[in-house]
């Protein structure tokens, strides 16, 4: 049985241990860990937990003028 619980405890310790991952980063952590017959009936968490991915990475980004998101380091290198 998934226990909602316990990924939203292994997702926000994700979060702080990788603070340079990007959304799609985190849509991946989602998928492996939320089991292929429940993503269809947790849909909603994994919606939440992106949204409050967001959140954490847009106050990061108040917090520490210094801070940039990996989406922002990967545009900048295809500047010319």
């Amino acid at each position: 049985m998934f226990d909602k619980n316990h990924f939203k405890e292994a997702f926000r310790s994700w979060v702080q241990h990788n603070p340079t991952a990007s959304e799609q980063d985190a849509l991946s952590f989602c998928r492996e860990n939320i089991p292929a017959s429940c993503i269809v009936s947790h849909y909603w968490l994994i919606e939440q937990s992106i949204q409050w991915f967001k959140w954490v990475h847009q106050t990061r980004a108040i917090d520490d003028p210094f801070f940039e998101p990996v989406e922002t380091q990967e545009a900048r290198k295809h500047v010319c």
